[in-house]
């Protein structure tokens, strides 16, 4: 495929992010969106030259699509490209989801498209711009050759790339989920936790933010192990008996501490920071 001609289906958070990082790039030929405002918006401050709620035929359409809408949307979207056309050779189709398969565009692969799922491991904002996507990773699954187009664009974009098989994908994706999503959830938790003491959200955040960010400083450049900081590292039983004891009151944030301090035992058993009587002691507890 020469230098691709890119069209984009759905500017929401990531839409609009990749359709402002590519722009600085890669000219873009079409843009669309359910609310066809949108589209215009966007496509007048990127240059673009085509846009509107959906394409009307097959010339208003890239060789490389993004299909960037929400996931239960995809498969629509795909028949709806599908009857368009009745020849897609020569045309990449990429879905950006993280959790559903390529295969979700096989309507469009039976007309001679090649299909691909490009899912970005990074969360996206409405003030999202091209640096959001510098060093991270987007996962490929799919028809293998369109790999290497997308592995061009996601260096464009600074970018890597991580091959997957379609469980590989899934579990990555949850694996994802936990690390982003949950990890606002817990943050959240601990936050909360600080009410007790009548100290205020806002207060706490602030005081927290520059653990948080060192704690993941340390996990970039260590292992999860070595990394580990806090109490049950040290075996410091009467501190977590402390801390249990001051979310009794508490029993959805008592049953998380109780449940991450069980991992957080297996962690530093394992790694031999504390011995296996500490260990059992620890575990009796955190039940």
């Amino acid at each position: 495929m020469p230098t691709p001609e890119i069209t984009i289906i759905g500017v929401g958070r990531l839409g609009n992010s990749l359709a402002r990082a590519l722009a600085a790039e890669i000219p873009i030929k079409s843009i669309f969106n359910r609310s066809s405002y949108k589209a215009r918006n966007v496509a007048d401050e990127l240059d673009i030259s085509i846009s509107g709620a959906f394409p009307s035929d097959e010339s208003e359409l890239g060789n490389l699509i993004f299909i960037t809408v929400s996931d239960s949307v995809i498969k629509d979207i795909a028949q709806r490209l599908a009857a368009i056309s009745e020849d897609y050779k020569n045309k990449i189709i990429v879905h950006c989801s993280g959790n559903e398969p390529a295969s979700l565009l096989n309507g469009l692969k039976s007309k001679g498209g090649i299909i691909a799922s490009f899912h970005p491991l990074q969360t996206f904002t409405q003030q999202s711009g091209p640096s959001d996507f510098e060093d991270i990773y987007f996962s490929l699954q799919g028809d293998k050759s369109a790999f290497s187009h997308l592995q061009q664009i996601a260096k464009k974009l600074g970018a890597n790339t991580l091959e997957v098989t379609e469980e590989q994908k899934s579990h990555l994706h949850l694996a994802a989920v936990m690390a982003s999503n949950y990890l606002n959830t817990l943050l959240d938790a601990a936050v909360e936790s600080t009410s007790v003491s009548k100290l205020t959200p806002k207060e706490a955040k602030k005081a927290l933010m520059p653990l948080i960010k060192t704690t993941l400083q340390n996990i970039e450049s260590q292992s999860f192990e070595e990394a580990l900081s806090g109490p049950i590292k040290r075996g410091d039983i009467s501190t977590v008996k402390q801390h249990l004891d001051l979310l009794k009151d508490r029993p959805e944030l008592l049953a998380l501490y109780q449940i991450l301090g069980q991992r957080t035992v297996k962690i530093a058993s394992e790694s031999q920071r504390i011995d296996q009587d500490t260990a059992k002691e620890l575990y009796k507890i955190l039940k």
